[in-house]
């Protein structure tokens, strides 16, 4: 199975086995991959591949990838860091199965935060960060 397709199930499996994390969404499985259904209620988490690919140092098929994962929130800044947090609970430093590759990296790099406001003026907080995610074919 390529990464790209185990990626994503591997992720979705994780963080919504974080009680910390899923106590803080609107429920237990508001997690997307690359966006939000557009009748989802927030409070939730989406992630998707940013960049990255084969890194082509070994014999060895490895794969370095950057994943923007962020949380949602319309309570406010403080809820949106709080997802953060439970985000980088489960993830930074910590191992991640992934079905035919072996996870020897994952780490948090670049933070993010924004507030979007609609045309009705609510307000909707992100924060979030890209985490690199390191894995070897199995």
């Amino acid at each position: 199975m390529s990464l790209a397709n185990a990626l994503p199930a591997a992720l979705y499996s994780k963080l919504t086995g974080t009680s910390g994390l899923t106590a803080l969404l609107a429920g237990t499985t508001s997690v997307y991959n690359i966006q939000a259904p557009d009748d989802a209620s927030l409070d939730y988490v989406v992630f998707n591949i940013q960049a990255g690919g084969d890194d082509n140092e070994s014999a060895h098929r490895t794969k370095d990838l950057l994943v923007f994962i962020r949380g949602y929130s319309s309570v406010n800044a403080s809820m949106a860091g709080s997802i953060d947090a439970q985000i980088d609970a489960a993830l930074h430093m910590k191992p991640l199965t992934i079905s035919g590759w072996a996870n020897f990296w994952i780490s948090r790099e670049r933070d993010f935060a924004n507030v979007e406001i609609d045309a009705s003026n609510f307000k909707t907080w992100m924060a979030g960060a890209y985490y690199r995610i390191r894995a070897e074919k199995t």
